[in-house]
């Protein structure tokens, strides 16, 4: 008998964490670092984006490493403890949302550490942030056994006399990739200010190019068909955009963390594949723009859209 292909609607959406790495030190404050993902990838091939990946079993880490974080707080603060939308399918339905919220803040700085270098960690004793010689000091091989799956991310930590950093994150967004696709995704977006001392570094082999940039010249590049970005990066860019417009000078950091916390809880999105204009006004903030940045891009597109882009 042949067997038959699996049934995309009821593919589960898969967990995920994303992180927004942002710097003050030495450049504007509004700089965003950001990644195109390598053509060898399944999803999203060629795509600019943010650092993340999907939840890995090693992120269901020891209670110990979590003694001084309401991981409960976290939860309402991500919106776990609400209703998916409906016919999402997410896994994180399976676990309370405190278990949720540990897995995607402990995948957030995991994904960030391996694929850039940047660990976001405190001292277990003293609660202080990391100092960079620790991380720097860490075996050449760390991040490539960490995405082998041949060390723990708990057991990288514990040994180090280490905790997770969540302290520094703030909750960003979450978007939901919706049925009818093969690889589906339930994504929380975070956003950080680049610990002092550390520096992305050698990336992992998921990336083709990093840098620094400003949101506005992201948009921009995107307007003109030179970057291709997904749905959710163009939000989480023009969401950070707005944080800045309101900022002071020398206060991009203050407004990006009032910004979090006026839309926190965060409100979980999933998109309705070949939708109308009028829904998607109805489905996220700014989408009349971005509806007219797409077709800006696809007429004078240099790159390649994402495959995976249900719009």
């Amino acid at each position: 008998m042949t067997p038959q292909p699996p049934d995309e609607t009821t593919v589960p959406a898969r967990p995920a964490a994303s992180l927004l790495l942002t710097c003050e030190d030495g450049r504007a404050a509004s700089e965003v670092f950001t990644l195109r993902r390598a053509g060898s990838m399944a999803f999203s091939a060629h795509a600019t984006a943010f650092p993340g990946g999907r939840v890995d079993p090693s992120d269901a880490l020891d209670a110990a490493l979590w003694s001084d974080v309401d991981l409960a707080d976290w939860a309402r603060r991500l919106g776990l403890d609400a209703a998916a939308p409906e016919g999402a399918l997410s896994e994180l339905e399976a676990l309370t949302p405190a278990e949720a919220a540990g897995r995607l803040l402990a995948a957030v700085v995991r994904e960030t550490y391996e694929e850039t270098g940047v660990l976001l960690a405190r001292d277990a004793t003293s609660g202080r942030p990391v100092r960079p010689e620790v991380v720097h000091a860490l075996p050449e091989d760390t991040r490539s056994r960490l995405e082998a799956h041949d060390l723990g991310f708990g057991e990288l930590l514990a040994s180090h006399g280490l905790r997770p950093d969540v302290e520094a994150l703030v909750p960003w967004s979450r978007w939901i990739t919706p049925p009818g696709g093969p690889r589906r995704y339930d994504t929380v977006f975070f956003i950080v200010r680049l610990p002092a001392g550390q520096e992305p570094a050698r990336l992992s082999s998921e990336a083709a190019d990093h840098g620094w940039h400003r949101p506005e010249e992201l948009l921009a590049r995107f307007r003109a068909g030179e970057a291709n970005l997904m749905t959710p990066t163009w939000w989480q860019l023009r969401h950070l955009q707005e944080a800045l417009d309101d900022a002071e000078a020398g206060a991009a950091w203050a407004a990006i963390v009032r910004h979090g916390a006026a839309h926190a809880p965060v409100r979980a999105v999933m998109l309705s594949p070949r939708g109308e204009a009028a829904d998607r006004r109805r489905e996220f903030t700014h989408a009349a723009q971005y509806l007219a940045d797409l077709a800006a891009f696809r007429s004078a597109a240099r790159v390649a859209e994402s495959p995976d882009n249900v719009l």
